[in-house]
């Protein structure tokens, strides 16, 4: 979870809880909108206009649309104001409208939600979108400008104190995100490094119970003759395990010790590391290469896994010029 994931994410206010909040709007909006004036509501423009607002408060819970694009944004917007627009220019400007201007008060929870979610220009738009509207048909229609913010002023004042949550939960949310962030960075950058240990003691185990008796009788200057061979071949497999560490393991090495003890002179590289190959093909290619080094009495002979037009292979080269090639073909 990034920094800044959407705080309805956040909250969970794209779950269950939200999609009932959502289901809530329409039930209620379609009840009104039905009450005040069913035969409006059932005409196409009336009608439209209802499905368009329930479906904006539906795109504010939909998990996919998180953070929210402006393009859901501007959409919400357009809902809101066409709807506005078509209710009010079917009203009597006469008298009273009520629940009429239900539209007003939907688009007011639209915009407080678009501020939640992050688009809080787009609420404020909205909410002057509507206030405009109402404005211009509140100067034709009863040619009074004021009574149109008359409309929509409870709504502004809910909108700005809506906002004003909104924004402070948004920051705090974002807070609470990046300690979050923070929290999982330390806690990988721990395990990291608890593997990392891990393995450095593995290794230094491993060391210390094939070298461990050499390196007391060296310390001490106890050395026979007849031991330094062996040191010798196992500074060697040492060495293995540091460049040829896919190579230094099952028959080879055991076929790389064979051949240093019989006069050969063999070195095990590993280019790849820890590039993924594929084991059955390392298994087949460990028996080969150490398959051709039983037969080796002398010389120097270089164990290599590499990559090679794209491809990994082990190839062995020895010093009369011999190279031989066994590729790793991904099957």
């Amino acid at each position: 979870m990034s920094a800044r994931t959407d705080v309805i994410r956040l909250l969970g206010a794209t779950g269950p809880g939200a999609w009932t909040l959502a289901a809530f709007y329409g039930v209620v909006y379609i009840v009104i909108a039905f009450w005040v004036d069913g035969s409006y509501t059932a005409s196409p423009l009336g009608f439209t206009a209802l499905v368009l607002m329930i479906a904006a408060a539906v795109v504010l819970v939909l998990p996919q649309l998180s953070p929210l694009p402006h393009a859901a944004a501007a959409g919400v917007v357009g809902a809101s104001v066409f709807a506005t627009t078509a209710g009010l220019w079917h009203l009597d400007p006469s008298g009273w409208h009520g629940w009429a201007t239900w539209y007003i008060g939907a688009s007011s929870y639209l915009a407080f939600t678009l501020a939640l979610r992050g688009r809080f220009w787009w609420g404020l738009a909205d909410m002057v979108a509507v206030t405009v509207v109402a404005t211009h048909w509140s100067a034709i229609a009863r040619a009074d400008p004021l009574g149109g913010v008359g409309l929509t002023y409870t709504q502004l004042v809910l909108f700005g104190a809506g906002a004003f949550f909104a924004l402070w939960l948004r920051r705090t949310a974002d807070r609470i995100a990046a300690f979050q962030e923070t929290q999982l960075r330390r806690a990988s950058a721990d395990s990291s490094r608890s593997a990392a240990e891990e393995e450095r003691s593995r290794e230094i185990r491993l060391v210390r119970a094939s070298a461990g008796s050499a390196l007391e009788s060296i310390a001490t200057a106890t050395v026979e003759d007849s031991e330094r061979r062996e040191h010798l071949l196992l500074e060697a497999e040492l060495r293995d395990r540091i460049r040829g560490r896919g190579l230094a393991v099952g028959p080879l090495a055991d076929a790389a010790r064979a051949a240093r003890g019989r006069g050969a002179s063999v070195a095990l590289l590993d280019d790849l590391r820890d590039e993924a190959a594929p084991p059955p093909r390392v298994s087949a290619a460990l028996e080969w290469a150490a398959t051709r080094l039983a037969r080796r009495e002398a010389g120097d002979v270089t164990v290599r896994l590499t990559r090679a037009d794209g491809e990994p292979v082990v190839t062995m080269a020895s010093s009369d010029g011999d190279v031989d090639v066994f590729r790793l073909r991904t099957e």
